[in-house]
């Protein structure tokens, strides 16, 4: 929400203008007053909403983590298995060669 801009406030360094400057410059505090607390409230909004996507994206993050582990996990599984495989292809392959002679 956007902030209306204030006026030039007075001076006594402008004691011509200051009177005019003062009552207008006083004039517009109420409606800026107005407007800055719906800018906070806004931003208080915007706060607990960026708060409440961190905790989301730490819960996704966990997640995330969680998953790589059980693949890292199901990954050594693969290999372990293929070299169970390989060694009992070798031992098909000893046996075959061991009936063969």
């Amino acid at each position: 929400m956007p902030i209306t801009a204030l006026p030039t406030p007075p001076t006594r360094q402008d004691p011509a203008n200051f009177a005019v400057r003062a009552d207008d410059f006083l004039a517009a505090l109420p409606d800026f007053a107005t407007e800055a607390n719906a800018l906070a409230s806004d931003v208080n909004a915007d706060e607990i909403s960026a708060a409440a996507s961190a905790a989301t994206a730490t819960t996704q993050a966990d997640i995330a983590t969680t998953q790589a582990g059980i693949a890292t996990t199901q990954a050594g599984t693969a290999t372990t298995k293929a070299a169970e495989a390989l060694a009992s292809a070798d031992a098909a392959a000893a046996s075959f060669d061991s009936f063969d002679d």
